[in-house]
């Protein structure tokens, strides 16, 4: 099942954008239904890429590096519940920028989408 991109952005929560210590975070919010991570491309913010062990994935039950998502270690994406990640590098200029997202999920398959955001 291919979910449309129009509805992937509203996970994004808008204006959650913001630099911190050692890079920046976001937050997502699944409004659809349960699901598990498997897998996730690099977050690419303006196509700059940030790898995935320097991608931290936190939610109120458990907080993983993106690189080790897998298959076997998959990260729940509970309805309702705030997903933080978190970037490391420099922090983001206070301008727009576009963030584009992509995981792999057990039950729906690849999920892809972009969001435009401005740090706070």
């Amino acid at each position: 099942m291919q979910i449309p991109a129009f509805l992937l952005r509203k996970l994004y929560i808008k204006g959650s954008l913001k630099n911190v210590g050692d890079g920046f975070d976001f937050k997502i919010k699944n409004t659809l239904s349960p699901g598990t991570a498997i897998g996730m491309s690099p977050i690419r913010v303006d196509n700059v890429e940030y790898s995935l062990a320097d991608t931290l994935i936190a939610s109120e039950a458990m907080k993983i590096k993106a690189s080790d998502i897998t298959e076997s270690k998959g990260f729940p994406i509970k309805v309702g519940v705030e997903i933080t990640i978190h970037c490391k590098g420099n922090p983001l200029a206070k301008a727009e920028h576009k963030i584009d997202i992509a995981i792999k999920t057990k039950e729906a398959g690849n999920l892809a989408f972009d969001v435009k955001d401005t740090p706070i």
